[in-house]
């Protein structure tokens, strides 16, 4: 007697098409629930272990983004139409729900001039006052922010340091943006985080201002001039480091400096921020270079072009007024 083939057996495939159900259904409690992170991981998990349930992977990511448009706070998009009118349905949503709501008393410190920031505030009610100091506890207001401001845009869209210190007036209700959650919508939303930029340089007005007191506040000459910079790293007690690289001078005055590096990583020029250095400058020809030395500490930085970085350095003790005569052109 020929054997014959055993019958495929059933019970894999049906055991297959449960947990195809039951994931479909922890998304929809998931989404019900308002947790669309959670939604979106367990939806990645149904795609990646069961990558041939292609009409749920797709059911399952149009509930999501119906879920997630329900939910928006309507007098947000409002109060905002300028910064969401332009954007897709999933560009708006994945905004809107990258943000986390705040409600801070009067008092509240959000941003501290000279420190590190990567959020970025958009003022829904209450007063915020932009003062820079002037010296011990004393202060300078230059603005006062409210309903429809934002705020620490600059640091926001550049690798630098707080140029003023922002304190609540009143009790304030904001949304706060994290410049690390930003950072990861390249994949999904490659266009998204330009478009919150170009939103920022239109209707901030904080730049504006401290781009008007930065001018007033140069009272050396800048000068253009071609250079080669040896940056030595200091540590925290303000001696050298085995941390060395060389830059392209670009702009110097007695009161700081601006040079260029080349650096694969983003990163690393990141944490060159309020970095201390002793630096070799020489400047001009070899028949009439000048050579001098001084300590700076990277306040700014800004991107040029693929990989190249401009460092903006203030000195720690301004320059010799003679210098000025042998830099001028």
């Amino acid at each position: 007697m020929v054997p014959q083939p055993a019958p495929p057996d059933s019970s894999a495939g049906k055991d297959q098409a449960q947990m195809i159900k039951n994931l479909s259904e922890e998304i929809h409690r998931a989404i019900e629930t308002k947790d669309f992170q959670g939604a979106e991981r367990l939806r990645d998990k149904l795609i990646e272990t069961y990558p041939m349930a292609i009409s749920e992977a797709i059911q399952t990511a149009e509930l999501i983004e119906q879920g997630m448009s329900a939910s928006i706070d309507k007098q947000h998009l409002a109060m905002w139409s300028e910064l969401y009118d332009p954007l897709s349905v999933e560009e708006r949503n994945c905004l809107f729900h990258s943000m986390k709501k705040y409600v801070l008393p009067e008092r509240k410190m959000l941003l501290k001039y000279g420190s590190l920031n990567n959020r970025l505030f958009f003022i829904e009610k209450g007063r915020v006052t932009i003062a820079i100091p002037l010296g011990e506890k004393k202060f300078k207001v230059l603005a006062q922010l409210g309903q429809g401001d934002v705020l620490g845009e600059y640091t926001f869209s550049t690798m630098a340091l707080c140029s003023a210190t922002a304190v609540t007036k009143t009790e304030v209700e904001l949304r706060c943006l994290e410049g690390q959650i930003a950072e990861k919508w390249g994949e999904k939303h490659p266009g998204l985080y330009d478009k919150i930029l170009d939103f920022c340089k239109k209707y901030g007005r904080v730049d504006l201002i401290l781009e008007s007191k930065e001018q007033e506040s140069h009272t050396h000459p800048r000068y253009s001039v071609q250079g080669r910079v040896k940056a030595i790293l200091l540590d925290k007690h303000g001696q050298k480091t085995e941390v060395v690289f060389n830059g392209e001078l670009e702009e110097i005055s007695r009161s700081g400096t601006s040079i260029s590096i080349h650096c694969n990583q983003k990163e690393t020029v990141k944490q060159l921020l309020t970095r201390s250095f002793f630096l070799d400058f020489n400047i001009g020809k070899k028949e009439q270079e000048i050579k001098f030395s001084n300590v700076g500490r990277v306040v700014r930085v800004s991107f040029l072009l693929y990989n190249d970085y401009l460092l903006h350095i203030g000195f720690e003790t301004t320059l010799p007024e003679e210098l000025d005569a042998r830099l001028a052109p």
